[in-house]
């Protein structure tokens, strides 16, 4: 892996493990990962600009029950994600013909991220626009949706 340089420690170590062994890493996360565990790491890895959207009842109440209904069915899910994000992908990232949007908050601090805010990606795929907002984290999804959401029907594929 090309950035693997640049990751955190614990997402580096990640990555050797699901190098190692895909499937022994999926059975582990699997068997380890549900929705309070998931909800804890994410808001303890978060920065600062994110710490308000967690700690507003109304989210955590909308989180806490997206997360209960995305791991009703045990870990299995998020466990294959996890892995399919941090194995070698199937394909070349400059093939992909479709446009892409990449979206990033410049105080994004979870190690499980782009180390790089996106730079690295951007610089691969030939339709990619990379968006780093100034001043959010990786929350920006919730705190910046509206901007998100109208780039996308904004956008129109390459001719």
């Amino acid at each position: 892996m090309a950035a693997a340089p640049a990751l955190e420690p614990e997402a580096a170590m990640l990555v050797k493990q699901v190098a190692a062994s895909a499937s022994a890493a999926e059975l582990l996360l699997a068997n380890t990962a549900d929705a309070d565990t998931l909800r804890g790491v994410v808001a303890g890895m978060s920065h600062g600009a994110d710490q308000c959207v967690y700690a507003d009842p109304v989210f955590d109440r909308n989180y806490r029950r997206a997360l209960a209904d995305g791991f009703a069915q045990g870990g299995a899910g998020h466990a294959r994600e996890t892995v399919l994000a941090l194995s070698r992908w199937p394909f070349v990232p400059s093939s992909i013909p479709v446009p892409i949007d990449l979206w990033y908050g410049d105080q994004d601090t979870n190690p499980m991220h782009s180390p790089d805010l996106g730079e690295f990606l951007a610089q691969r795929m030939p339709t990619a626009r990379r968006f780093l907002v100034p001043n959010a984290g990786s929350a920006l999804l919730w705190t910046h949706t509206e901007t998100v959401l109208r780039s996308l029907l904004n956008r129109t594929a390459p001719q």
